[in-house]
């Protein structure tokens, strides 16, 4: 008997909410590519300045770095307020663990698993790399560069967060995981019928394009060089068997990574952001590039409180 396919639900692209944390908040662009209005969301941190000067002119010294949350399946740009993700950013930020950065929650499509549709009708992977990044790099003072840049998400986002990285190694400088949702060819094509015909037409070829297996293959070498990675996982979460599976292809690749296994932790955002998502935003802090003053170069790692 032939599997039934799940029906996917229409995609929300603009999702408001409010927050009462300071330097939150919701905003629109009109995309290019989707032809249409898509939501996205952003902390400043305390003590930025919104100046009318060009982002040229903005001095190095008065530039943050940026780290880009991607949302699970079924998620969007408000999910990480769901899960109080910019409670704990702030926190972090506040108490000087962690050095200052923007948090930028992108909405690339609730299934899009942060790739560019078959047909082009949902362009998740575009959304993100061509679009929404380069809008932030104009719009906010960021440095617009890899040694400012890092990616993380949960589950799905996971998936986007790992793919990105690997297919783009020259954007980022870091990548962190909660319960990714590490899909190899198999495991989309079986566990996940629906994603896979209306994302990849069902097509094993074009899925490949957007394989962390296959990617990590193809840029291993800058990516050994270049890009920290770190997989949180827990040992009840169904996730698990494809993060190890993705691991011991990493290992066989030569590419090392920090992996932390929480005893008894199931697919569930915020018991994963309450244990790690400190040391996840660390982790980030310390691989940007070198903090500068008006002084000079000032390191990067020991102005902030390193908690493992």
């Amino acid at each position: 008997m032939k599997k039934t396919t799940e029906k996917l639900p229409e995609i929300s692209w603009v999702n408001v909410f409010t927050s009462s944390i300071p330097g939150v908040s919701h905003n629109t662009y009109f995309s290019d590519s989707m032809q249409r209005e898509i939501g996205y969301a952003v902390y400043v941190p305390p003590g930025y300045d919104f100046k009318p000067s060009p982002a040229a002119a903005v001095k190095l010294q008065e530039r943050y770095p940026v780290t880009y949350w991607l949302h699970g399946k079924g998620g969007d740009e408000s999910m990480g307020f769901d899960i109080k993700l910019f409670n704990f950013f702030h926190k972090a930020v506040t108490e000087g663990k962690i050095r200052p950065a923007l948090l930028v929650c992108p909405n690339c499509g609730s299934f899009s698993m942060f790739c560019d549709s078959y047909d082009k009708t949902i362009m998740g992977e575009t959304i993100l790399i061509k679009e929404l990044i380069p809008l932030i790099d104009a719009t906010y003072m960021t440095i617009a560069g890899r040694s400012g840049r890092a990616i993380e998400g949960f589950s799905m986002g996971g998936f986007g967060a790992i793919k990105s990285a690997f297919k783009f190694p020259e954007m980022f400088s870091s990548v962190v995981t909660y319960g990714a949702s590490l899909h190899d060819l198999d495991s989309v094509s079986s566990g996940r019928p629906e994603v896979f015909e209306r994302m990849f037409g069902a097509r094993n070829d074009y899925f490949q394009q957007n394989s962390p297996y296959i990617l990590a293959q193809k840029n291993a070498t800058f990516i050994r060089k270049n890009l920290k990675l770190k997989f949180i996982n827990g040992t009840l979460d169904f996730t698990l068997q494809n993060n190890l599976k993705l691991n011991s292809h990493l290992d066989k690749l030569g590419i090392n990574y920090d992996f932390k296994l929480l005893d008894g932790y199931k697919h569930i955002p915020i018991p994963y952001y309450e244990t790690e998502g400190l040391n996840g935003f660390i982790f980030h802090s310390q691989n940007f590039g070198p903090v500068h003053s008006k002084k000079g170069l000032i390191g990067n790692i020991n102005l902030y409180n390193n908690h493992s």
